[in-house]
């Protein structure tokens, strides 16, 4: 141990210098308060010069999509399915949307789209600062140790780097505010009684509101996180586990509120390509030993991490932090003879974290072979995400460290591990080892490289000033510099532009939307060779393809991609990219970046002849734009060889609704290249007729003979089942919640009761004693 040599006298105390303890700790509150407002109004800047986050996939595909929600909501639409998007998408299934938040709602049906898209990004962030320190607060009695827990999470290297997933962080974001509440449940003793039935009703909605940000990767690690606490704090007795089922039953409320959600992401991963990916594909990512460097080393590497990338392999999570927690390592005799605030903890944050640094090894580890077995979440992919707990439980050891040695400086009984002074030394020495052995191409410049090492020195120097008892400002100040310099230095927070410059910067084929739809990424042919995204849907194009986590399963625009199968889709613009320019039959353009598609087919039109085929990809190899069409089962209509078979004209295109007016001499199978799904209902003049599955990937039906309106509608099951329970379990929530206000009511007038009768009793017993016994 390192000793710290107090010197007690008045002159050169620290502590006196500074102030009383009390000034001390508000003192740095107030720092830390500041700094992270600071930070907070430097992310939010870009609301007030009317510019819009766009890095990476806030532009090319979150943006796209609330382009589309907000538009639907304008003009009320139905915004379950997306005829944009790979010639019609799920947009509820996928969830990326969150589209029945009741927030997103208010969001874009209220504020102009630029305004609401930046809101919905950033609120998460101050959401989890206030929810980290609150939970904080209740298991330490120090308020700067709880805000300096809250920036090391709310600013941590994951929360950073993963900007431009907000859906995750805010799924994320929730995570502080589910441990308040089910920490009030666990520890009525320390707060207000009061707030008991507020945290219960709080559960359930704050699990149906992660339900509903439509990512439940993140839940699954929250409730990780629950379950760790849980079972730490929870009493080992009778009134534990009834503890413990009220919370279980509280969390099926918030599953039934999110069903709107969760119901549609099921179906949709039905339909989805992950059942026929190889198993790799969900061991993608995983955190190497190498990686573990990042945690003293940020910048070792051009990319900072071990891999290619950054946001979602990087671990980095400051120089603060990371000592502060190793400072906890001390002899058991120190730990018992002075328990501490935040001691509960302790346990349950080291088994979380030891579990999440175990799952992010993926195959490599083990345990991860063994989540892949569980179902829906056995479809998870990138183990390395599940950092995000290790970086919760860093920032709460980190904020337990400080409390005890702001503490323990006081009585000058601070014994720091030598471990401190070592570990700016393992830095430099993995710097060293990075420049020396490491891969030239992808080593950091030797100038970044330092960094990491001269971080840890200056923090070293401070967390031993610290246990002497000496704090300024800047203790706080670096700590959230440190942070907010490692995440703002990413290009996720550095890319904003104005609406105007979104649109001027997309690269558009030559043409206008209504020529047809486009193809600009065919993901698992070319996989980034060519690649667009999704944000050319900004200016009106629709694309037959796109960038989707969750991709709907297609067999004509991918290995299979041919001339045929575009213009069967309707295709009228491919980008050149990767394989594209090989495809026989395209023609140039005068933008060399796009190839024209020659005579797509329409949208809507009747087929002269079938063949059935239910083999996709013998269906595949048998596909003729001028010949017969390919359905998956026998249609009940004559084969002719006419060539002007009927007309099909569409009288309404919107979201999910499609009517198309018809004229056939004789039934004829009407075809629509609208996405298959199992959500389409088609009806005939308003009766019910079934749907076929043509050319593959598209729809269709029989159209009778004579003239017919035909309407397509959208509205699958798992949507309508979603809603009716999530509005069932919004009225059960609100009976519990009625019935324990009034079983709460009802226990307080007794006991009101019971002691007015008590002290009735003690008021009228003098005056029989007085009396004297009766003879």
């Amino acid at each position: 141990m390192l000793p710290t040599n107090p010197d007690t006298s008045p002159a050169s105390n620290g502590s006196n210098a500074a102030g009383s303890p009390a000034e001390q700790e508000s003192r740095q509150a107030t720092v830390a308060k500041c700094a992270a407002f600071a930070v907070l109004a430097w992310m939010f800047l870009p609301i007030l010069t009317g510019r819009i986050y766009v890095c990476d996939d806030l532009q090319n595909y979150h943006l796209p999509i609330r382009q589309f929600y907000a538009d639907c909501l304008t003009k009320g639409d139905s915004f379950d399915w997306m005829p944009n998007l790979f010639s019609g998408f799920f947009l509820t299934g996928s969830g990326q949307g969150g589209t029945y938040h009741p927030l997103h709602y208010l969001l874009y049906r209220c504020l102009p789209l630029g305004t609401a898209f930046n809101l919905e990004i950033l609120l998460s962030y101050p959401f989890m600062l206030f929810g980290m320190q609150s939970f904080l607060r209740r298991h330490l009695i120090r308020r700067d140790a709880a805000w300096l827990g809250a920036i090391v999470f709310t600013f941590s290297g994951f929360c950073t780097l993963h900007f431009l997933h907000p859906n995750a962080v805010a799924v994320v974001a929730h995570i502080p505010w589910l441990l308040l509440v089910q920490d009030v449940l666990l520890r009525p003793h320390a707060g207000p009684r009061r707030w008991r039935i507020p945290a219960e009703v709080s559960i359930a909605l704050l699990t149906g509101s992660q339900l509903l940000l439509g990512y439940p990767q993140y839940v699954w690690f929250s409730l990780l996180a629950e379950i760790s606490l849980c079972i730490g704090l929870a009493d080992r007795n009778w009134t534990g586990i009834r503890k413990l089922l009220l919370i279980s039953l509280l969390k099926c409320f918030g599953l039934g509120l999110g069903a709107v959600q969760l119901l549609p992401s099921m179906a949709a991963l039905a339909e989805s390509d992950r059942a026929a990916l190889p198993p790799e594909f969900f061991f993608q990512h995983p955190l190497s030993l190498a990686d573990m460097l990042q945690w003293i080393g940020p910048f070792l590497t051009k990319s900072r991490v071990f891999g290619a990338n950054t946001h979602e392999l990087g671990v980095y999570c400051g120089a603060i932090p990371v000592l502060l927690a190793l400072s906890l390592i001390r002899p058991r005799s120190q730990t018992r003879s002075r328990p501490d605030a935040g001691t509960q903890l302790l346990i349950p944050m080291l088994c979380l974290g030891l579990i999440a640094l175990w799952l992010s090894f993926g195959r490599d580890g083990g345990l991860y072979v063994v989540q892949t077995w569980l179902p829906l979440i056995g479809k998870f992919r990138y183990p390395s995400r599940i950092v995000v707990l290790l970086h919760l439980v860093l920032a709460v050891l980190a904020a337990i460290g400080f409390a005890r040695l702001m503490k323990e400086s006081a009585s000058h009984e601070v014994g720091l591990p030598g471990l401190i002074s070592v570990v700016p030394w393992i830095g430099a020495g993995a710097a060293a080892g990075v420049w020396l052995l490491g891969d030239p191409d992808n080593a950091a410049p030797w100038t970044l490289m330092i960094i990491g090492p001269v971080l840890f020195f200056l923090a070293a120097l401070m967390v031993k000033d610290l246990a002497r008892g000496r704090i300024s400002a800047g203790f706080m100040l670096f700590l959230a510099g440190d942070l907010a310099a490692y995440g703002f230095t990413y290009e996720a927070l550095q890319n904003t532009k104005s609406w105007k410059d979104v649109i001027a910067s997309l690269n558009q084929p030559p043409g206008s939307p209504a020529d047809g739809r486009i193809v600009a990424e065919i993901q698992i042919a070319d996989g980034d060779i060519g690649y667009e995204g999704n944000d050319l849907l900004l200016a009106g194009w629709h694309q037959a393809d796109g960038y989707e986590g969750l991709l709907p399963q297609s067999y004509l625009l991918d290995q299979n991609t041919s001339l045929e199968s575009l213009r069967i889709s309707g295709v009228r613009w491919i980008n050149s990219g990767g394989n594209h320019s090989r495809i026989a039959g395209l023609q140039p353009t005068d933008d060399s970046r796009w190839l024209a598609v020659p005579n797509p087919l329409p949208r809507a039109r009747f087929t002269v002849n079938t063949a059935t085929i239910a083999d996709p990809l013998a269906a595949v190899r048998k596909l003729q734009p001028e010949g017969f069409t390919v359905v998956d089962r026998d249609l009940e209509i004559p084969q002719t060889n006419d060539t002007a078979p009927g007309a099909a004209t569409i009288v309404v295109d919107r979201p999910g609704r499609i009517e198309i007016q018809t004229s056939a001499d004789s039934p004829r199978l009407l075809v629509l290249s609208e996405r298959f799904s199992d959500g389409w209902n088609a009806t005939v003049d308003g009766a019910t007729v079934p749907i076929v599955r043509a050319e593959i990937d598209f729809m269709g039906c029989v159209a009778p003979v004579g003239d017919h309106m035909i309407r397509f509608t959208f509205d699958p099951a798992s949507v309508h089942s979603g809603r009716l329970i999530s509005t069932m379990t919004l009225l059960l929530l609100c009976l519990f919640a009625a019935c324990r206000v009034m079983t709460l009511k009802r226990r307080r007038n007794n006991l009101r009761r019971g002691r007015s009768v008590a002290g009735d009793q003690i008021s009228t017993d003098p005056q029989d004693t007085e009396s004297g016994p009766s003879m």
